[in-house]
């Protein structure tokens, strides 16, 4: 509604101050519908997006189950159809999980549990343990770390962890054999740059301003044959706030991204 508006139905004395006031409360009435309406397109594009991606495991364990039970199925296809119910079941898993830590997450009473801990010795635990469970299968990886960085900051080690898990499979989803994926670390004056970077497919300009928003289904977002729910980086910048810090992208398409998080440098 246009503030400069006129109203001259006859009940409404132009100046007098009972008036105006009604005039300001219907404005902000209206602007409260409109936020309540883009709330409720907001929910159900993600609730649509979370049953389009539980659809499709449950469409694979459902089709495998269904092929143990015929007859004359061999060893090798019966441990095969096991090894796809087992996968599917885990992408249910996480779904799930993310879907309820990403309602857990924006309670009043959610709280973290901060230490103050060099990032140094986090990131690189981390980053062997991935490499132990194979995560780093087929792609390139390296860890950039300066040397003697002792740098601290206030984590919450098992949120924190989630962060850089979310972020790894966002950048597993999004490259291919041989492809690089790197976790590192840097200063920036008084931040703490925690970043992973990959050279995958990369984001497009029209996605790049929205994937950190839980309703988002760009085509980025949502790569076909790929498992996600769409909220992990969601759940990563909401994590990173409660922090006390922030996280970006920046991507180039056909080249690749990288996701940074920036902590403050504390003395403790």
């Amino acid at each position: 509604m246009n503030k400069d508006m006129k109203y001259n139905h006859p009940s409404i004395k132009q100046g007098d101050p009972i008036s105006i006031k009604l005039i300001e409360l219907n404005r902000e009435l209206e602007e409260k519908n409109k936020q309540l309406e883009q709330s409720e397109r907001a929910r159900k594009s993600m609730f649509s997006n979370i049953t389009h991606d539980l659809r499709s495991p449950i469409t694979a364990i459902l089709g495998a189950v269904e092929r143990i039970g015929n007859k004359g199925i061999d060893d090798e296809e019966h441990k095969k159809m096991l090894n796809i119910i087992h996968s599917r079941a885990v992408t249910l898993e996480h779904l799930v999980n993310d879907l309820y830590f990403s309602i857990q997450v924006d309670q009043p009473g959610f709280s973290l549990n901060l230490s103050c801990l060099e990032i140094a010795p986090v990131l690189e635990e981390y980053y062997i343990s991935m490499e132990g469970a194979g995560r780093m299968k087929e792609r390139k990886s390296r860890l950039d770390i300066p040397d003697s960085y002792t740098a601290r900051t206030l984590i919450d080690p098992p949120h924190f962890l989630r962060v850089l898990d979310n972020l790894l499979s966002n950048a597993l989803r999004h490259t291919g054999p041989n492809d690089l994926i790197e976790l590192g670390c840097k200063d920036n004056e008084d931040l703490i740059e925690i970043y992973v970077r990959d050279s995958g497919s990369g984001i497009s300009e029209k996605d790049l301003p929205y994937i950190f928003d839980r309703t988002y289904a760009g085509e980025w977002a949502r790569t076909p044959g790929k498992s996600g729910s769409g909220l992990g980086l969601s759940i990563a910048r909401t994590i990173i706030e409660k922090h006390g810090g922030s996280i970006k992208c920046q991507s180039v398409p056909g080249e690749g991204s990288i996701f940074t998080i920036s902590l403050p440098i504390v003395d403790c």
